[in-house]
């Protein structure tokens, strides 16, 4: 699919989504858009997660080297385009013109489907742009107060104060970010924090425990129910990442968690219509 065709389904795929749009108990967490299925942080992925049911678009943002806000995973492009360069020695020029569906494959390198297909990196405004009444998980990758900052203001640009999540692992990042923004946009815990609460919990001072975050982000494998009480307990939406075999999702659910991160978000909406909560 060319990307112009892309951004015409996606005009449609808005309506539907502001029409449709509407609170659920646990919420469907598009890991770099429906990327199981689809070349990640691409508008095919982000379009086909909303058309498998996603509430939320998950994605990573990064500064090219003259300061735009570029989504992508990783700091440099090898596992996506093919090229080792990082994406903050790179301009948005040089960025555009690479192929973000060229290493994507299903078959273990047998064939390529997505390359030469008009697939490009995003900026986080043209996101934005397409999807003005989605809601979206943001994580800051770098540890950076200019990537803090800069994110910071296209969130207040667009308007998108109660519709963003910012996540980071980096304190210094994140703690920027929390300064510059005033408290107006939820933020999840960073690594830091999410260490300090686990040892308050186990060591049965949770009660004296007072989280700075809205949001806990947190590995599937090491999450229990009383686990995602405590955070919930203390008014904290407790996310699971990342989840996609059917059996961990259905786990997931019974813990009672506030959303699930996946790169199926057909299967997470699946294992909810099955649970009784689409």
């Amino acid at each position: 699919m060319k990307i112009t065709q892309l951004f015409r389904i996606a005009i449609s795929a808005m309506f539907a989504a502001l029409i449709s749009a509407q609170s659920f108990a646990i919420e469907i967490l598009a890991h770099r858009g429906a990327s199981g299925e689809f070349p990640q942080s691409t508008a095919l992925a982000f379009h086909m997660a909303l058309e498998q049911g996603a509430d939320v678009l998950e994605l990573d943002v990064h500064l090219s080297g003259d300061n735009h806000i570029i989504i992508n995973h990783d700091a440099d492009l090898k596992k996506n385009v093919g090229i080792s360069d990082k994406i903050k020695d790179l301009t948005l020029a040089e960025i555009k013109t690479l192929d973000a569906g060229h290493e994507f494959t299903l078959d273990d390198g047998q064939t390529y489907p997505f390359r030469d297909q008009g697939l490009v990196l995003l900026t986080l405004p043209e996101l934005f742009q397409l999807y003005p009444f989605m809601k979206f998980n943001v994580e800051m990758k770098a540890n950076d107060k200019d990537l803090a900052e800069a994110l910071s203001k296209v969130i207040f640009d667009y308007q998108l104060q109660d519709k963003v999540v910012v996540a980071s692992q980096h304190s210094k990042a994140m703690k920027h970010f929390r300064k510059i923004s005033h408290g107006d946009i939820k933020t999840s815990a960073t690594i830091g924090e999410l260490i300090g609460a686990s040892l308050a919990w186990s060591s049965g001072f949770g009660w004296a425990y007072k989280p700075k975050f809205d949001v806990a982000q947190l590995p599937y494998a090491i999450t229990t129910k009383p686990y995602v009480r405590f955070f919930q307990k203390k008014g904290v939406t407790v996310d699971l990442w990342t989840v996609n075999k059917m059996k961990h999702i259905e786990r997931s659910i019974d813990l009672g968690v506030d959303g699930i991160i996946g790169d199926y978000p057909d299967r997470i909406y699946q294992a909810l219509e099955n649970a009784g909560k689409r």
